[in-house]
């Protein structure tokens, strides 16, 4: 892995670097921000409309972020994420309490941040890695921003016990926002690459490459779940099975752990063959894992889906992600166009967030709040396992068919 490591540039070692300071500012308040939402109302739907604001924040902002990108660079574009994630923490330690008056707002802000956020990585990924070299470059990626993931979460928790009320969050919100500008403050040593001023949205919305059109749905799906499973419901289960801040601080700690070594075995067996089996050992993991602490929410089995979520949840968006680049690097003219693909990714991916937040608030109507944790929590993870057959159609083509489709272009 180091020798890995020693091979990329200066430019992307200072990249990895930034992420780093990124990871570590977000695992301090990450998993304690949807606790803190929780406690204005102790129940689900405050989380939720969040999450669906900040999911049509996202989409209505990536055609504003693609343009700030167009006039400026995708790496600026990445430094004004930064600053609005820095904000969105500013805005909830300025409300505080009465932070459930203004959640519309706190989504739209952290929907900017990320947008703005996302559009300079997809862009820095594409651009400063290839295919063969791309799942090792993500997964090394994935070690650096874990490791600060091992410290924050024991140390945030910490600091929530040791005092009264929501003092200790405040605190954890402030060092986030330190972080967070350490972060902007490194990424002013990446120049980045400015792209086209044209572009080609509508001839990559009508002649997509093959793969791209088939993989729709996936990204789809993949929204369904990250808009609430992978956005709060995870947070929320092992904090009432952990019971308190303290020993969730400790859950995620132990879970990072596990994340690192499991990114450096993936990244050391890495192989763009594989990406699908990857995805499919991942998707029925993360579902066992789910439906076991569902049925049973005791500490066993918070210890068992502590191994399994985050080697799980490694090995499900490094090969979706792998395999979105991919689909993208397959068009004649993607250096020209990449920019266009990440935005229109954003649309059924936002469209799939959107409906699972509505798919969660719906199901609040057949089951009592103690019983919508679990029966949620169990169920959403399907959704992945269900995606498998939908990749293996689109990447596991005849050999004949793939050399007519490069023929064609199509």
């Amino acid at each position: 892995m180091f020798a890995i490591f020693k091979s990329f540039s200066t430019e992307l070692k200072f990249y990895l670097l930034m992420n780093t300071f990124f990871g570590f500012g977000g695992a301090l308040s990450g998993v304690f921000q949807s606790v803190f939402l929780w406690k204005m109302d102790k129940t689900y739907s405050l989380l939720a409309y969040y999450s669906l604001y900040w999911s049509v924040s996202i989409i209505i902002c990536f055609v504003l972020c693609s343009w700030i990108a167009r006039k400026t660079s995708p790496m600026i574009t990445m430094r004004l994420g930064f600053v609005f994630y820095l904000i969105t923490y500013l805005i909830i330690l300025i409300f505080h309490d009465t932070l459930r008056d203004h959640i519309m707002l706190l989504g739209g802000t952290n929907g900017l941040a990320m947008s703005l956020y996302y559009v300079g990585v997809h862009m820095a990924v594409l651009d400063l890695t290839t295919n063969d070299k791309r799942d090792q470059f993500l997964y090394i990626q994935g070690i650096l921003n874990t490791i600060g993931g091992v410290i924050a979460p024991l140390l945030a928790g910490t600091l929530i016990s040791q005092f009264h009320g929501m003092i200790g969050y405040y605190i954890v919100f402030i060092a986030t926002s330190v972080f967070f500008f350490i972060t902007f403050l490194v990424s002013l040593k990446i120049k980045g690459e400015p792209i086209a001023l044209k572009s080609y949205f509508w001839d990559v919305v009508r002649h997509p490459t093959h793969e791209w059109k088939k993989m729709y749905p996936v990204m789809f799906a993949d929204g369904i779940v990250s808009g609430v499973y992978s956005t709060f419901l995870i947070t929320m289960i092992t904090f009432k099975v952990a019971g308190g801040e303290m020993n969730l601080g400790v859950f995620n700690t132990g879970a990072e752990i596990v994340s690192i070594l499991a990114f450096v075995v993936l990244a050391k067996f890495s192989n763009p063959d594989y990406r699908i089996a990857i995805f499919a050992i991942g998707s029925v993991s993360i579902l066992l894992g789910s439906v076991l602490l569902s049925v049973l929410p005791v500490l066993i089995s918070l210890i068992i889906f502590g191994i399994i979520q985050p080697v799980a949840s490694n090995m499900i968006n490094t090969s979706m992600n792998a395999m979105i680049y991919a689909s993208i690097e397959m068009d004649p003219q993607y250096k020209e166009k990449r920019l266009d693909y990440i935005i229109i990714r954003e649309i059924p991916l936002g469209l799939g967030r959107i409906i699972g937040v509505f798919l969660f608030l719906a199901m609040r109507k057949y089951f009592d709040i103690e019983r919508l944790l679990p029966v949620s929590f169990s169920l959403f993870p399907i959704v992945y396992v269900l995606m498998v057959p939908s990749l293996y159609f689109v990447w596991k083509k005849p050999k004949s068919l793939l050399k007519v489709i490069n023929k064609t272009g199509n």
